[in-house]
């Protein structure tokens, strides 16, 4: 059994460890979704679905969950009597994890259902500088029927996921074989750091009026591939309250955080200011945003 502890067994590159840890999260986050693609065992399928006579259907799923039952028992061998002749030799080159569990999600057939694309959702353990994080991910598969069986087929992806693309994905020359090292640049600091960037806020300071209703606004983008989750952190003051527009940014989307003041009896004026911190899920980004307060009234 071949077990890939580490991104850097996994990619070919050293991460310093004196590297910030949001950026080693980024990395990780990202390293992850290369892995998923480049070990998916295949091209994504069509949003097709196309319905297979009930028998084929039934002999593809149960032949899949085997397949997939091997790699949750880490008998890898067992997986490999279900290889189709032509793709041994693939098989056995690349990366084998061993599973938590694995689920049949979609199924694209093809050429009179002899061939079908299987999209599973897997779980299983990240490792990442002695971090152990249980991930779902999803894996494809192909399939051919040979001799009235269904056997797993290797296909080249035409696709590869990459962190640094403004897509989220490059393609693969016809005439190459993926490679996950050749899509990490040499410079791993700065490349996090570009990534980080994708994410951002328009301004990191507010300033409300304390002797009155007031409220001021933060906008935040994200411009990565992906999609993130925002999360605030924030103290406990009357009259002060926080709130974000949305809490989950897909792609290229963008919300706001408003701060609003409301004095009241219990909200009396502040002599001090404060912070709100906006985490980045799952690239562990934190944007402290202050609080700034106005005491004096303007002259009239």
């Amino acid at each position: 059994m071949v077990r890939l502890q580490t991104l850097d067994l996994r990619i070919g590159v050293r991460v310093p460890a004196s590297q910030p840890n949001s950026t080693m999260k980024t990395l990780a986050f990202w390293s992850l979704l290369l892995l998923s693609s480049c070990t998916a065992f295949g091209q994504n399928p069509s949003d097709l679905f196309d319905k297979a006579p009930p028998a084929i259907d039934e002999a593809l799923r149960a032949q899949v969950d085997k397949f997939y039952q091997a790699f949750i028992a880490g008998k890898f061998k067992d997986a490999y009597l279900m290889v189709a002749d032509d793709s041994q030799d693939k098989f056995f080159e690349l990366p084998k994890e061993q599973y938590k569990s694995c689920e049949i999600i979609k199924v694209n057939y093809t050429e009179n259902f002899t061939k079908a694309a299987v999209v599973t959702s897997c779980k299983a353990d990240w490792r990442f500088h002695g971090t152990v994080v249980l991930t779902t991910f999803p894996l494809t598969s192909n399939w051919e029927v040979l001799n009235g069986q269904w056997f797993w087929h290797y296909e080249k992806p035409t696709m590869v996921a990459s962190p640094f693309s403004p897509t989220g994905f490059v393609p693969v020359p016809a005439d190459s074989t993926p490679n996950p090292a050749a899509l990490v640049p040499k410079d791993i600091p700065g490349a996090a750091q570009a990534i980080l960037s994708k994410v951002s806020v328009d301004k990191v300071s507010v300033r409300l009026r304390s002797y009155e209703t007031s409220q001021d606004v933060v906008h935040v983008r994200n411009d990565m591939p992906g999609q993130v989750r925002l999360k605030l952190d924030q103290p406990d003051i009357p009259g002060l309250k926080v709130s974000l527009g949305k809490t989950d940014l897909k792609a290229h989307d963008e919300t706001t955080i408003v701060f609003e003041w409301r004095r009241d009896d219990t909200a009396k004026n502040m002599n001090a200011g404060a912070t709100v911190h906006l985490r980045i899920e799952p690239t562990g980004q934190v944007f402290p945003i202050s609080v700034a307060f106005d005491n004096t009234p303007p002259q009239k």
